[in-house]
């Protein structure tokens, strides 16, 4: 079983229901909304039809509502091509002029802050222009990179921090469509520290969401120097790539990277890797040998999840590229994983990390019946050996579980752990998921922020012969 998931955006290469039944079957695990694009209408059908196909494969599939967050966009302009060297005039309006290679920027603040030799980064820094010299309300520039000028595409000053709301008019609106529609998690994008995320969690709260967790995207200078308090106050962490261009030459990006992985697995979260996986694929049936070491590279890295923006987005070859990441992941897990050590843990986080090696040393495989989900993210912290296995009463809980590092979660209608044990061994057992022989080791949260209870047993070949003659007479008997 492959441990590190798949996360996969939609866009307009793959609204079609046939196409995301194919990502599903080829190993597509969550599925990512980003709301920088799109209609409401067009998402209720993504939601209806991701729904649809949960019940179809009988998997419960994470939806992530992803919020555009504080950024500022290029104006409207005819989309034009630059050229290495070729000059610009960047314009402090809403609409520019392509016929003059005019780069609107509308928002005030940002070109207030515009300084001679300063650089803008369109597009996370596709398009790189070196500011000449800046004027009331323009300034020139030389572009450094060869590319296209397109209307409201993002822009940035490297290395400068824009003063703007954690949650602006868009987002509130935004984010009060992800509540009523039942997404499982939301993203925030552009945090700068612990303030932007409480800001989310008291907003969430306030509107009686408690249950939908938190992803912090970590894309900022400042959310890199304060990573560990940003880290305790999230529910998972995301390391957005593209934007931390934007404060750190390229070179620094993979230290970056280490250092938020590093620090999420030590905290226990759950860590994301995206942006430019495997880039080559928007136009390529096939990905390149460096996005293969990357890919693989993450792997090594632990990380719980892998997810894919504009290749399953707008790119030509969506379900192939759900193959190939799938077929890069499970290659690079059968290579020895970096260990990570915890730190900051409850008498509940060395208790799950005590079933864990107690599961080592025995080789058992794990059955956990959560009822927060607290328990199965303690229990994928440590990275357990053999298969594990989560139980819930609530669909939610189970879909966000979905979403960390080796976890497969079902739902059972009971309430009981006691009661509930009998129920889900037999369900592992109708699944050809335990098999005779096999030492499994039942542990359950008794209590919302809990795990407190442990019970060991043998699957023995009778039971499964019980079982299998059950099955037999059933089918005489229908």
């Amino acid at each position: 079983m492959r441990k590190a998931k798949i996360i996969a955006t939609v866009g307009p290469s793959s609204f079609a229901e046939n196409v995301l039944l194919e990502m599903v079957r080829s190993g597509a695990d969550a599925f990512r909304l980003n709301f920088a694009h799109g209609t409401y209408e067009e998402k209720l059908n993504d939601i209806k039809i991701i729904r649809s196909i949960e019940k179809k494969v009988k998997k419960y599939i994470p939806i992530i509502g992803d919020l555009q967050g504080p950024v500022i966009r290029l104006g409207v302009v005819d989309a034009f091509s630059v050229r290495k060297g070729e000059s610009v005039k960047i314009v402090n309006k809403k609409v520019g002029n392509a016929a003059e290679k005019e780069v609107p920027i509308p928002d005030k603040d940002l070109f207030s802050m515009l300084d001679d030799d300063d650089f803008i980064l369109i597009e996370s820094g596709r398009i790189i222009i070196h500011v000449d010299k800046v004027a009331d309300n323009f300034a020139t520039g030389k572009v450094l990179l060869d590319g296209t000028i397109k209307s409201e595409k993002t822009v940035a000053i490297k290395g400068k921090d824009i003063p703007l709301p954690t949650l602006n008019e868009k987002d509130i609106k935004d984010a009060q469509f992800i509540i009523k529609s039942d997404f499982d998690y939301i993203g925030l994008s552009f945090v700068r520290d612990t303030r932007d995320v409480k800001e989310l969690r008291d907003f969430l709260t306030d509107h009686g969401a408690t249950d939908i967790k938190i992803i912090s995207k970590i894309e900022t200078k400042r959310a890199v120097d304060s990573i560990t308090n940003i880290v305790k106050e999230s529910d998972a962490i995301l390391v957005a790539r593209g934007d931390l261009a934007i404060y750190y030459d390229l070179e620094q990006i993979p230290k970056i990277q280490d250092r938020i992985v590093k620090t999420s697995r030590a905290l226990g979260r759950p860590v994301v890797i995206a942006t430019q996986l495997l880039e080559s694929m928007t136009a390529n049936p096939m990905p390149t040998r460096a996005e293969v070491v990357d890919v693989s590279n993450a792997v090594w890295e632990d990380v719980d999840a892998l997810m894919l923006a504009g290749e399953t987005a707008i790119g030509k070859y969506p379900v192939e590229c759900i193959i190939w990441l799938d077929k890069i992941i499970r290659e690079a897990e059968h290579i020895k994983r970096l260990q990570v050590e915890p730190k900051e843990e409850t008498v509940y986080d060395n208790f799950a990390q005590g079933i864990v090696e107690m599961a080592k040393q025995i080789e058992a495989k794990i059955i956990a019946y959560t009822k927060g989900g607290n328990t199965g993210f303690r229990l994928a912290r440590y990275r357990p050996e053999k298969p594990f296995y989560l139980f819930t009463s609530k669909e939610r809980i189970a879909r966000q579980l979905q979403l960390a590092w080796g976890t497969r979660a079902f739902v059972i209608d009971e309430h009981d752990p006691e009661e509930a044990f009998p129920k889900i061994i037999e369900h592992l057992k109708k699944q050809n998921e335990l098999e005779p022989g096999d030492i499994v080791i039942l542990t359950a949260g008794l209590s919302i922020g809990a795990t407190d209870t442990i019970k060991i047993e043998k699957i023995r070949k009778q039971e499964i012969e019980n079982l299998a003659n059950k099955k037999l007479a059933k089918g005489v008997n229908d």
